[in-house]
């Protein structure tokens, strides 16, 4: 299954060179994003009359003596019409410096 995630970012990943392995989970993170909105496109008449928030990002799994890490590159509030209500993600950031 990653692989068919991954096919469509071929050249991306090419270009990255010796980036390649941060340049990774972005792309994942991209194709999944893409597949998320689709689910969530799909399904919106069944949200609820307050609507959806989405939270998406990166997971940095570490060592066991270092806390791991999430990198949000998502966080979203939508209505039930799966249109994107308010960009949440500014806050979080701010809220985290």
């Amino acid at each position: 299954a990653v692989r068919e995630l991954i096919l469509p970012h071929g050249k991306r990943l090419s270009d990255a060179g010796d980036d390649v392995m941060i340049e990774l989970p972005y792309a994942l993170y991209d194709s999944q994003d893409l597949l998320m909105r689709n689910i969530v496109a799909g399904g919106a008449s069944g949200i609820k009359s307050g609507g959806i928030a989405l939270l998406g990002g990166i997971q940095i799994n570490t060592g066991p003596s270092t806390p791991d890490y999430f990198h949000p590159l998502r966080f979203d509030f939508m209505n039930q019409d799966g249109e994107v209500v308010e960009d949440m993600l500014p806050s979080l950031e701010a809220k985290t410096l």
